[in-house]
């Protein structure tokens, strides 16, 4: 009776507390999504501004045809610099909507507005550095698929392996004796 009382209390705290760790879950996938973006906003910027078009084409460019993820940042961006922001001010808001990761990048990109700065070397390095931690994150990730296959694996193949193999040795073994 106790037992299941405990059960039936553990199971309304997790269905209470299932929408809030969905929700965190979806907050985290939607905040990594945005950060492995980056490095390909640096090569569209890189293509854009090698081809010879202007900061704000370039930024056009991520706004329609750049990660999903970015398109609306880079678009509010375009949208208040049309209604008289400068460009400088509507790029700060960048790194406010898309997180720190894109703060050396909205640097770089004020510095060329303002000094007219080269930023095609320092995008490539942004870039490089941003595919090397996706990389690392990756990589730690596929380090840790073999501990969480392990709970399934011991729980689920574990015992149709003893049902399927060893359960009958054993019956036969007693028939025997």
């Amino acid at each position: 009776m106790i037992a299941a009382g405990l059960l039936v209390f553990g199971l309304v705290v997790a269905a209470g507390l299932w929408p809030r760790w969905r929700l965190r879950r979806v907050e985290q996938q939607h905040r990594l999504a945005i950060d492995d973006a980056f490095a390909e906003v640096a090569d569209v910027l890189i293509v854009v501004l090698g081809a010879g078009s202007s900061l704000t084409e370039g930024i056009w460019w991520l706004a329609e045809r750049g990660p999903e993820e970015t398109r609306s940042a880079f678009a509010s961006v375009i949208d208040r610099a049309s209604a008289g922001q400068p460009l400088t001010v509507a790029l700060s808001g960048v790194s406010d909507d898309l997180g720190s990761a894109y703060r050396p990048m909205v640097a770089a990109l004020t510095a060329t507005i303002r000094d007219g700065a080269p930023t095609s070397s320092l995008l490539l390095r942004l870039g490089d550095e941003a595919r090397a931690v996706r990389r690392r994150q990756n990589e730690r990730r596929a380090r840790s698929v073999p501990v969480q296959m392990l709970f399934p694996l011991v729980c689920c193949s574990l015992p149709a392996v003893i049902v399927g193999t060893v359960l009958p040795l054993v019956l036969i073994g007693v028939d025997r004796l």
